[in-house]
């Protein structure tokens, strides 16, 4: 979901109708423009625990994860290499690695530099998790699909477009198999505090 900084009025109280609404049990904000002067309390959402990386040395960007609670939620996963350059914030779900990336339109970085970091954070969860699945998911604006997948082995699944003609916010799997479909249904625009639409993806796991 895009909700334009969870720091505008009632940006919280918008984001739990829309949990609500949809049945979610793990989402991915992007754009939270959270700072280390924002307490968590503050975004608590009853029956979830939130999970959050804000951008370093920059205002907006920051991504954050909402887990329900009856999920095996472990705990945020931290690459032994982490660089907070990249907002990108892994979460440990039992069996399952979520990745909740924000890739800005005018990164600090080299395009080849993120896929190079994704791709270490993927090679060191394999490594230490072999039976582990990952997904890896968020707004990727206009980075190269095609590099992407090329540098991780990952398969995107997400196949309507979700901006104008556009794919760019998508999800990528390890176990494409394991999941039926991935859908994004965009919120009435004003429900979002920016004036922006708010999607809300869902993949449907295969029994």
């Amino acid at each position: 979901m895009n909700v334009a900084a969870l720091t505008k009025p009632h940006a919280v109280e918008h984001l739990t109708a829309d949990l609500s609404s949809y049945n979610v049990d793990i989402t991915l904000i992007r754009e939270t423009h959270l700072k280390s002067r924002h307490s968590d309390s503050v975004f608590t959402i009853p029956g979830y625990m939130m999970l959050r990386r804000d951008r370093a040395g920059r205002r907006g960007g920051g991504v954050a994860l909402y887990v329900r609670t009856t999920m095996p939620l472990q705990g945020v996963w931290t690459y032994s290499a982490d660089n907070p350059t990249y907002e990108l914030l892994w979460a440990d779900v039992g069996d399952m690695f979520i990745g909740a990336l924000y890739h800005p339109p005018r990164p600090l970085y080299t395009p080849d530099s993120l896929f190079y970091y994704i791709q270490g954070c993927i090679d060191e969860i394999t490594c230490n998790h072999p039976a582990a699945s990952l997904v890896l998911a968020g707004d990727f604006n206009q980075l190269s699909h095609d590099a992407l997948v090329d540098r991780t082995g990952l398969t995107q699944i997400v196949k309507q477009p979700t901006r104008g003609a556009n794919i760019f916010d998508r999800i990528y799997v390890s176990c494409p198999l394991h999941y039926d479909s991935a859908s994004c249904e965009v919120g009435r625009p004003q429900r979002s505090p920016g004036g922006r639409g708010v999607y809300c993806f869902s993949a449907s796991q295969s029994q």
